[in-house]
């Protein structure tokens, strides 16, 4: 039949709310990486450190009561603040989690960029904070997998078999301390990386920025400590900011060469989430980041 010969019908389907228009585009590009084996390989790499938490919960409960088995258990290290920290900030997870920054976050927006579907996405009803909220969201939520996720199930195992809630309260500042952290270096990058993608045209190009700043940078940092044996110059490695930011948010004190003061590394995460969030505005006001 054609066109002009057919009429009209109501939409009898479900009306969505325009809330939550950046659901379709967070779901494109988190549903291709959960497809790939090796990734999700990757993501389960991430959680092999927080098995050593979960083993030693289970050796202080569940080992017998021979003197000897006390003996041992006795050298064995407790699970608390220090031992969350040293699990969140340990360098095989901060490798693996640059690995999968660079993975996802290079092509974020720079892939739209260059497949000129940018132009789709903004000319539509969705807003730029709404499409950044939707590119965000899914390197977020990907980094969650090194604190947040691990960390809820080594709380959960370690009140599960201790039988004991009241640990959770003398040990609140793990809950909080694993959230605030999460939030401050998982933000700072998720900004900074969507502020590489959105410069240029060519995931490689952001990617290989990001390695420049992080790997070459800790290495340019960790060269100059040799020759000054000043604290300071960590103030430009990420790696070693993001240890010290998990040492101070779970309350433990930091190794005397990572001696950084407080307000330098505060300053450092401020410079890093308010320089991405400057980059974007910049390059989403006036669709400028079309250009």
């Amino acid at each position: 039949m054609p066109v002009y010969e057919q009429g009209y019908e109501d939409y009898s389907g479900p009306r969505r709310s325009l809330k939550l228009r950046w659901l379709p585009l967070f779901r494109d590009e988190l549903t291709p990486f959960l497809k790939k084996r090796r990734f999700i390989i990757l993501l389960m790499l991430a959680l092999v450190p927080w098995l050593y938490g979960i083993a030693l919960t289970f050796l202080h409960t569940q080992l017998g009561d021979g003197s000897g088995m006390k003996e041992f258990i006795a050298k064995l290290p407790v699970v608390d603040e220090k031992l969350f920290a040293m699990l969140l900030s340990n360098g095989w997870d901060l490798f693996l989690l640059f690995i999968v920054v660079i993975w996802v976050g290079s092509g974020l927006i720079a892939r739209d960029r260059r497949d000129k579907t940018l132009e789709v996405f903004l000319g539509r009803a969705l807003s730029p904070v709404q499409y950044l909220w939707a590119k965000g969201l899914t390197l977020g939520l990907f980094l969650a997998v090194f604190s947040l996720l691990p960390a809820f199930v080594l709380v959960v195992f370690q009140v599960g078999l201790t039988g004991d809630p009241w640990w959770l309260i003398s040990h609140s500042r793990v809950v909080w301390g694993t959230l605030l952290y999460s939030v401050l270096a998982n933000g700072s990058m998720v900004l900074f990386v969507l502020a590489l993608s959105s410069l240029s045209r060519s995931p490689r190009v952001a990617g290989l920025l990001f390695i420049g700043i992080v790997f070459l940078g800790d290495m340019g940092c960790g060269i100059l400590y040799l020759i000054t044996k000043s604290p300071t110059v960590w103030f430009f490695s990420t790696a070693k900011e993001v240890s010290i930011l998990a040492d101070r948010c779970l309350g433990v004190p930091v190794s005397a060469h990572l001696a950084l003061s407080t307000p330098f590394s505060i300053l450092f995460f401020l410079l890093m989430a308010g320089g991405g969030a400057g980059v974007l505005a910049l390059r989403f006001s006036g669709r400028r980041v079309l250009r």
